[in-house]
């Protein structure tokens, strides 16, 4: 070569070698995931303030887990989680084992245990987990893995390295790398949990509560083992989708019981029963794909008769749901619940409600469930209840009444004055 063309050319090569040292990112990503190197700004508008708490904490535990004994550290403390998914309550675990993680989350950043601590009070609970199946297991302790935050499902993952590069990942597709997600907390962890993630059933583990079985696609559960008294029984169900980013893990669906709010109040309505992963005792409920079949009890006899007993004649309202925030609790947009209601009102004239009725046949006295008029306005029903995140799914109606029909059940969950978002076989048994 030409001593003339010499340097220029090298200094091109180490120009180059330098971008690519600082801007490529790793082959081992997805092609969809967006490379800021060190960046400040959020990714699309200003986020809240609990999500930029999240954002700095998933970059303080990322940057922490540069350190191979931390990595370690922190997969074995999510091996041995006995909950569903191996998930970790996040702010129990920065104070475990001397504050371990806490320390090491501050030196990485170098600002000190406070920072993370006040970060830690500030914000809401989160939990810390694996949320594609098999990437626990998959990851062999090395630093090639992302830590990943977002707010709510539909949101895109603002993700950080252990060099505490900024990464935005697609919120439909995971990156090829392992991914630690730090997401609000969907987790009960003031239950026991028993081996292998499962809640406790008061006949399978001496101190807890479920009650449900599944069996079939998607279904998990506790086998009950007392002898069954008549209720309202769910055996199938389906659903459109699971209603849950990747980043959020399993979906937890729910169905929630809605009758009038007080003896007073007739117009509103209130949950009287949830049913699902988190329920309470004899109601515990584990749909973890589009698809389940099973047995668990919706609403008990006693349930049905002190209704009847304080609301003659009153029907009530069964309302399915993807929880995204506390469990068991009803946290949906009021102004989408108002515009379900108000459509399935005006094009089934009122019929959206559910009645157990005492039938004589010739084997005796028997009980049904029908529909009925809920004789409710939800417009108003939850508003001191309905706040923000959950993904609204549905009421049940009968098939009878919207004019369509399934193998699965008898109930179609409806969206609006059309909109088929599932179905439930329900029945008294």
């Amino acid at each position: 070569m030409d001593a003339r063309h010499a340097l220029p050319a090298l200094a091109l090569l180490a120009a180059a070698i330098g971008c690519a040292d600082r801007e490529a990112p790793s082959p081992l990503e997805s092609p969809g995931a967006e490379y800021n190197p060190e960046a400040a700004a959020p990714a699309f508008g200003v986020p809240s303030p609990e999500g930029q708490r999240l954002e700095r904490q998933a970059r303080r535990l990322a940057r922490a887990l540069g350190d191979a004994e931390f990595r370690r550290y922190v997969k074995s403390q999510l091996a041995g989680s006995p909950y569903a998914e191996h998930k970790v309550h996040f702010q129990r675990f920065l104070g475990r084992d001397g504050r371990r993680a806490l320390v090491a989350m501050g030196r990485a950043e170098a600002e000190g245990d406070a920072a993370v601590q006040s970060d830690a009070d500030a914000g809401i609970t989160a939990e810390l987990y694996f949320p594609v199946p098999g990437d626990l297991e998959r990851w062999d302790g090395g630093p090639d893995l992302l830590v990943a935050t977002a707010l709510a499902d539909h949101d895109a993952p603002v993700a950080y390295d252990t060099r505490g590069r900024r990464r935005i990942l697609s919120p439909d597709v995971p990156p090829r790398l392992p991914v630690l997600a730090l997401v609000p907390d969907e987790t009960n962890f003031d239950r026991p949990a028993g081996p292998a993630g499962v809640i406790c059933d008061i006949t399978t583990c001496p101190d807890g509560g479920g009650g449900g079985t599944g069996t079939g696609s998607g279904g998990t559960g506790v086998p009950n083992t007392a002898p069954p008294v008549p209720s309202l029984r769910l055996s199938k169900a389906q659903f459109v989708g699971t209603y849950e980013s990747w980043l959020k893990g399993n979906p937890e669906f729910e169905l929630h019981v809605l009758g009038p709010a007080s003896a007073t109040d007739t117009t509103n309505m209130v949950s009287y029963q949830c049913v699902g992963e988190h329920a309470p005792s004899g109601y515990v409920w584990d749909m973890n794909a589009t698809n389940w079949s099973g047995d668990v009890k919706v609403f008990g006899q006693d349930q049905m008769d002190a209704m009847e007993r304080t609301y003659p004649g009153r029907a009530y309202v069964i309302l399915a749901l993807e929880d995204d925030d506390t469990a068991c609790g009803i946290k949906t947009g009021a102004d989408r619940f108002g515009d379900v209601f108000t459509a399935l009102k005006s094009a089934y004239q009122s019929y959206v409600g559910i009645k157990d009725m005492k039938v004589v046949t010739i084997n005796g006295v028997v009980r049904i469930v029908g529909a009925a008029k809920s004789a409710a306005s939800l417009i108003n029903a939850l508003a001191n209840l309905i706040k923000s995140n959950d993904d609204l799914i549905g009421i049940a109606m009968a098939d009878s009444i919207v004019g369509r029909t399934s193998p699965i059940g008898h109930w179609a969950v409806m969206q609006g004055r059309s909109q088929v978002n599932g179905w439930l076989n329900l029945e008294m048994k």
